[in-house]
């Protein structure tokens, strides 16, 4: 039997209102699929439902649309809000992946291409079968290809070269250059992200409160060298924000000079933490004769009284990535491609679909329990007997297939550390290798996870050698990266697994599982911007009126008026606080270096520009949270135990799930 011909096929376009394609799409969309659509994008779509099904739209074909839309909304991780921006992009990727070569036949219609494209994705993937354990591997930051921004090409140069791993050790005066080249580079990567953003364009006039409040309106953001003798005008700054030693005052730094700030008027963006070593913009007023600094002899700079300060804007991963030529940062694909000479690798569109579908295929998932499991403290082996006969029994029963387990240190409660005596120095050593012989001869007893786990990953903490040794446990004196437990300690464990299997990560530690790129670090962020955060007099003045109100007479008559529709608990505006600034900033360690101990010659392993797919922090100081920005999904996970329980999460990326789960001891 001859198949009837798509509806589009003979139909006229007709004109639909939103009101008539409303229920349409809240059945399929927001019921089935639980995505939320907004007007502008209500309006995209029922322009799309009107030219390509006409009378027919509320047939079949335009549901198997509007179902396609779901699915790859859901699939490029977009969030729960369709944008009209988004939806116009998806709806001209989908007119894009028409492989037909004629194009002039009035049946070609999107759901035809949709089709279309289906049918040649079957082809290619019976043509090549696609091995996932070619495309999953867990990269250090000594085997992490260096990505060097070029300022002048706006591109990124990839060296494969590995990084020997004793430079970690070198000298302070020898990272110098080093340390220079991150913050020039940090500089020049984000200008360049603000360059690509329409509201940061050349014109006459400007309003800094217009990025938030008008995106109509652009705004130029001018150079600190270019403001000298240019009095009582207003400018937008963009630069590297730190006190001078002389006086203790706020300066502001480009690569063109800088500019001592005044921030006693200064209002801040919401929702964002504000430390030194960060790059912000700023907005004000700039004085010639102002400022502290003129009294010193050779200062010509004036000052800058500030009206407003906030963050450089975050990018989409999606779109980032593509903007950088869809460049592979990790050298995954660079293995798996012919060797050509390049020194970088692209990856095209179709390989990533490809990746993606295999995705969706697989039932992995990831594993990853709480941080600080101390190994010599019974309790927490107590747990992790517990934990180690609850993943028995799911792969048995249930079929779990864990792509990898991350244990996170530190694993002892007392840092390894060194003494005068040698006697000691051996001791502390040995007690710290029977820990970790203690968890082999636990895991011994569970045969399905040994054959099943694909990855045993074990993140060191402060208390780990052999940073412990000098550092003695203290945050304050660790630097990242942080080198993984030295094998010498994990002969036994090594023995009772797999070939290959143990590996002992770093801090941070990146994990590239076919398309994602998946993040892991440890830190007390949560702690640390909070100590940091600058206090502004506007932030003073919100506080007064705050306890103002706490002691108001009529407060619980102004309670019972104020509409409460839309308030979210403190924590989840902590962690969202949080998140936007760690991303927006681009770096997973946005502070001025006397705070941390970086080893510069890695700053690319700490940067997170493009965004990767999962960060998962490792904060035992904050609650646990899941949270998507930007097309990056963050987790927090806390300490391993606490309340006498212990805290793990299971991650699936081919459905990109978050599961908390507890074991009650």
């Amino acid at each position: 039997m001859q198949s009837s011909p798509s509806p589009s096929a003979y139909l006229l376009p007709i004109k639909l209102q939103p009101s008539n394609v409303r229920p349409l799409a809240f059945r399929i969309l927001s019921k089935k699929h639980g995505l939320n659509l907004n007007t502008d994008a209500l309006s995209v779509l029922t322009d799309a439902i009107s030219l390509n099904f006409g009378v027919e739209w509320k047939g079949l074909p335009s549901q198997n649309f509007l179902e396609e839309i779901a699915k790859i909304w859901k699939l490029e991780d977009r969030g729960l809000f369709i944008d009209a921006d988004g939806l116009k992009q998806i709806l001209n990727d989908m007119k894009k992946d028409k492989n037909e070569p004629s194009k002039a036949h009035k049946s070609d219609t999107i759901v035809d291409e949709i089709k279309q494209v289906e049918l040649v994705n079957v082809e290619e993937e019976e043509e090549e079968i696609i091995n996932w354990q070619d495309y999953c591997k867990v990269i250090l930051p000594n085997q992490q290809p260096q990505s060097i921004f070029d300022r002048h090409k706006k591109q990124f140069t990839i060296i494969h070269k590995p990084l020997n791993q004793e430079s970690i050790f070198t000298n302070l005066h020898e990272n110098l250059p080093a340390k220079i080249n991150s913050l020039s580079n940090q500089y020049h990567l984000i200008l360049d992200r603000l360059s690509r953003n329409e509201n940061f364009q050349k014109v006459p006039n400007f309003s800094f409160s217009s990025i938030n409040i008008n995106p109509d309106i652009i705004n130029e953001i001018t150079p600190i060298k270019n403001v000298l003798g240019r009095d009582r005008q207003r400018f937008l700054l963009f630069g590297y924000l730190s006190k001078n030693p002389i006086n203790g005052s706020y300066i502001l730094e480009d690569s063109t000079d800088y500019i001592e700030l005044n921030l006693k008027q200064a209002t801040k963006a919401p929702g964002l933490f504000y430390c030194e070593g960060m790059y912000l913009l700023i907005d004000g007023i700039y004085s010639a004769s102002g400022g502290s600094l003129n009294q010193h002899q050779g200062y010509i700079g004036g000052c800058l009284y500030v009206s407003n300060i906030g963050h450089p804007p975050g990018e989409r991963r999606d779109k980032e990535w593509e903007a950088y030529g869809n460049l592979d940062f990790l050298g995954i694909h660079r293995q798996m491609a012919p060797i050509t000479g390049e020194k970088t690798t692209k990856i095209s569109r179709k390989l990533k679909k490809k990746l993606v579908n295999c995705e969706r295929s697989l039932n992995h998932k990831l594993v990853i329990v709480g941080s600080e499991l101390h190994l010599d403290q019974p309790m927490i082996m107590k747990a992790l007997k517990k934990f180690f006969n609850k993943l028995e029994l799911s792969i048995i029963e249930d079929g779990l297939e864990p792509l990898a387990l991350v244990l996170i240190g530190s694993f002892t409660s007392i840092p390894l550390s060194s003494t005068n005596s040698s006697i000691t120095n051996v001791t502390n050593s040995e007690i710290y290798k029977s820990n970790i012989d203690n968890l082999s001869k636990l895991l011994s007893n569970y045969p399905n996870i040994i054959q099943n786990i694909k990855k045993l990953i074990l993140i060191p903490g402060k208390n780990d050698p052999w940073q412990s040794t000098f550092s003695l446990g203290s945050s304050c004196i660790n630097y990242l990266p942080q080198i993984g437990v030295p094998r010498v300690f994990t002969n036994r464990l090594e023995k009772i697994l797999p070939k290959g299997v143990l590996e002992l990560g770093w801090n941070p530690t990146r994990i590239n599982y076919l398309s994602q790129e998946i993040v892991i670090i440890k830190d007390d962020f949560m702690n640390k911007f909070k100590r940091n955060d600058i206090i502004f007099d506007s932030d003073l003045e919100f506080e007064k009126q705050q306890l103002e109100k706490e002691l108001d007479p009529n407060k619980i008559k102004n309670l019972a008026q104020t509409k409460t529709n839309g308030h979210l608990p403190s924590k989840i505006k902590q962690a969202r606080k949080l998140v936007k600034t760690l991303l927006d900033q681009g770096n997973l360690q946005p502070f001025s270096k006397n705070l941390k101990l970086i080893n510069s010659q890695y700053d690319f392993c700490l940067r997170v520009e493009p965004l990767p797919n999962v960060l998962i922090m490792l904060d035992s100081t904050f609650d646990n949270f899941e949270l998507s920005y930007n097309g990056c999904r963050v987790i927090n996970i806390i300490s391993g135990i606490t309340n006498k329980k212990l805290t793990y999460i299971e991650y699936q990326p081919g459905s990109k799930l978050v599961e908390f789960k507890e074991i009650y001891l």
